[in-house]
């Protein structure tokens, strides 16, 4: 610091600009090809440069961010385990039969029974979470791996919806009911 009080902040620049691409080269969280959520974007790394890294959407846009902005805060590697657990919960009607429930969630399930990863924690299960305002809340889990992550998703919600109307169980959905009161005059 200068005898006037005023401080040089060369040193600091160059400290501020060097330290992002000094952690992603020493602890590497990502790689290119990586889908990642970091800097406010989750996408996949197209390219790591000295002080941005640029990713690409699947629906075809591409963001620059300052590789500062992804290493001061939390990054997720979406993409760094093989393998992947599609979560979904649903509600249904009070009115339902517990027992008769479970099996319909089970029985949606075992549709792709051909795309479940095997193994301890793993393979599908279905849990009673909550007993929400107006429904009793289920999560159906169901483990996958990383290319099928989607399509098992998008299977599985149908075959949800599709069980669960052909046994009459009901998915509610929030109402609101509107009281009025008249006045007497």
């Amino acid at each position: 610091q200068a005898e006037d009080g005023i401080r040089d902040t060369s040193v600091t620049g160059v400290q501020t600009c060097a330290l992002p691409i000094l952690l992603l080269l020493v602890f590497r969280p990502f790689k290119v090809g990586d889908v990642i959520s970091a800097g406010g974007v989750t996408a996949k790394v197209d390219e790591i440069d000295l002080f941005v890294t640029t990713f690409n959407t699947p629906d075809n846009r591409r963001f620059i961010v300052p590789n500062s902005q992804i290493t001061g805060a939390t990054i997720e590697n979406i993409s760094f385990h093989k393998e992947r657990r599609v979560d979904v919960t649903i509600g249904v009607d009070y009115e339902a039969d517990l027992n008769e429930t479970r099996r319909v969630l089970s029985e949606a399930t075992e549709v792709q029974r051909d795309k479940m990863v095997k193994g301890e924690g793993r393979e599908s299960q279905v849990v009673l979470s909550d007993l929400g305002d107006s429904a009793v809340i289920w999560t159906v889990r169901f483990w996958t791996t990383q290319d099928d992550f989607w399509s098992v998703k998008e299977q599985l919600l149908t075959d949800l919806k599709q069980g669960l109307d052909a046994a009459g169980i009901g998915i509610p959905f929030p109402q609101l009911g509107v009281h009025l009161r008249q006045e007497a005059s």
